[in-house]
């Protein structure tokens, strides 16, 4: 089963290491999506920064569940990716 991956990001360097350790430690099946906070942002993703509360970048949130909060651990990733 595939995993939704939402990261805000700024398209810093820091953003793209967390994306870069996302994908080398998520499944086939798992799905990426990257909300770049440099852009226009709009509307339904100015409701989802609110719905999840997102102050800092990176923020990545796993299934809508979990956050991550700055550049993930691999083994982080991987255990949300089995405990869910």
């Amino acid at each position: 089963m595939g995993h939704k991956f939402e990261i805000f990001s700024a398209g810093c360097n820091l953003c793209k290491n967390a994306i870069e350790i996302l994908r080398n430690n998520i499944c086939e099946k798992c799905e990426i999506i990257e909300y770049n906070l440099q852009d226009l942002i709009q509307e339904e993703i100015r409701e989802k920064i609110e719905k999840y509360d997102i102050k800092a970048v990176p923020s990545i949130i796993v299934d809508e569940k979990h956050k991550i909060i700055g550049i993930p651990k691999p083994d982080e990733i991987k255990k949300i990716i089995e405990d869910s």
